[in-house]
């Protein structure tokens, strides 16, 4: 069932608008992301960002005047534990359509073996692997993927760049994760870095929860590396850090998006990181929906956003409301079908992130009329793929605090993409 009725106190109870002439019912949208395990910090604000999306969209009066419930699962970070959180989610809850998750392991094995299937859509704000839009060009998505975060196609190509031509290094060892996102990231930026006539030295993959990463860090030490591209999440790689300093390796270091953390910073130690380090994130284009979201997270949790895909998050909640409301959806299917008609239709009335913004679309929709919702994260116009393009943010480490110091531009990275002679 994907709408439930529920008694006037109870809908009252939970913080819904009596909606005029319906019945008091619910509509849920899952949610797996990580609350604990290895990405549990950034999780944890992701979620919050989901639930800014969906308690906004209540106050604007629901979805086809059902109140919006938000059931989140957490991933722990594990891909048997988040499939089976969301296999609950699709079959016992009913839900149509997934956010989720922020691993690109944690994602396929999701996407694979429970809402492809399920005919569910899944709209991850945080898993940047290639693999997925290889699966797509395959055909063996269906059109139920979506991502709001750009591929780490892009992220790559950023950070062979920054290596290059910012921390001017031409022999670099690469530590990557084992899985979809370290696998697809680090062979991206090699395919970069070589192609200006860099090398890298040594490609060494790691496993998660080993006590020592001693043998990995011997591997990559090999060769003679400038500096490490250490593409993994912040528990294994805190140890992998002091495994390598204490190791005597080089100390310039590039980081990616999943190590854009306080929490990995601190528990490495900033005093070692200051100076030293050249990181990438995906970034947000600022649009008229940024500003709004930012002072609506704040108003409601006391504080800004702190991690990366926050606004990817509120964005993922909000395109699949709008497109169930679009088409009066209960399915996959249907949500599917009309995501792209809400943010990509030039004739649309532009419908910015706020509770203003959710109440104007609802009555654009409701008298037949187009919307364009322009994202908190970016334009999110999704190709055949599912794919968006978004910047690149170039941070440090200063005073032991992370430093955005540029934004690379969509145009930019592909222009250095075309020059390197990349796809």
């Amino acid at each position: 069932m994907r709408k439930r009725y529920l008694s006037l106190a109870v809908t009252l109870a939970l913080g819904a608008l009596p909606l005029t002439g319906h019945a008091a019912c619910t509509t849920s949208i899952g949610m797996v992301l990580p609350l604990t395990g290895s990405l549990g910090a950034m999780g944890q604000e992701n979620v919050k960002a989901g639930q800014l999306a969906a308690a906004q969209f209540n106050k604007a009066g629901g979805i086809n005047g059902c109140r919006l419930d938000l059931k989140v699962a957490d991933s722990r970070t594990q891909p048997a534990i988040a499939v089976d959180a969301d296999k609950k989610l699709v079959d016992i809850s009913g839900v149509p359509a997934i956010v989720g998750a922020l691993s690109s392991g944690v994602s396929m094995a999701m996407l694979t073996s429970v809402n492809v299937p399920s005919k569910v859509v899944q709209i991850s704000p945080g898993s940047t692997s290639p693999a997925f839009t290889a699966l797509a060009k395959e055909g063996k998505l269906h059109g139920y993927w979506f991502r709001t975060p750009p591929s780490d196609a892009l992220q790559g190509v950023a950070m062979a760049d920054v290596v290059h031509n910012k921390a001017k290094l031409k022999r670099v060892a690469v530590i990557y994760l084992n899985n979809p996102y370290g696998i697809g990231l680090a062979n991206r930026f090699k395919e970069a870095f070589t192609a200006y006539g860099d090398t890298v030295t040594a490609m060494v993959p790691y496993n998660p929860k080993q006590p020592s990463y001693r043998s990995e860090v011997t591997q990559a030490l090999q060769g003679n590396p400038q500096g490490l591209f250490l593409v993994g999440y912040p528990t294994e790689s805190a140890t992998i850090m002091r495994e390598w300093i204490s190791n005597g390796g080089a100390n310039t270091y590039m980081f990616p998006d999943a190590l854009n953390s306080p929490q990995f910073i601190s528990d490495v130690g900033g005093k070692y990181l200051n100076g030293h380090v050249w990181g990438t994130v995906p970034g947000s284009t600022t649009t008229k929906s940024l500003p709004l979201v930012k002072s609506a997270f704040k108003r409601m949790y006391g504080h800004g956003f702190t991690q990366p895909y926050d606004t990817n998050t509120y964005d993922a909640v909000a395109v699949i409301a709008l497109a169930m409301e679009a088409g009066k959806c209960d399915t996959g299917t249907c949500i599917k079908d009309h995501i792209r008609g809400i943010t990509e239709n030039p004739k649309g009335t532009p419908i910015k992130a706020s509770i203003k913004g959710f109440k104007e679309a609802k009555k654009l929709l409701a008298e037949g009329k187009p919307i364009r919702y322009i994202g908190s994260s970016g334009t999110l116009q999704f190709n055949a793929e599912g794919d968006v393009s978004g910047p690149e943010v170039v941070w440090q480490v200063k005073n032991g605090k992370i430093v955005d110091i540029e934004t690379m531009s969509p145009q930019q990275i592909s222009a250095i993409t075309k020059k390197l002679g990349l796809k």
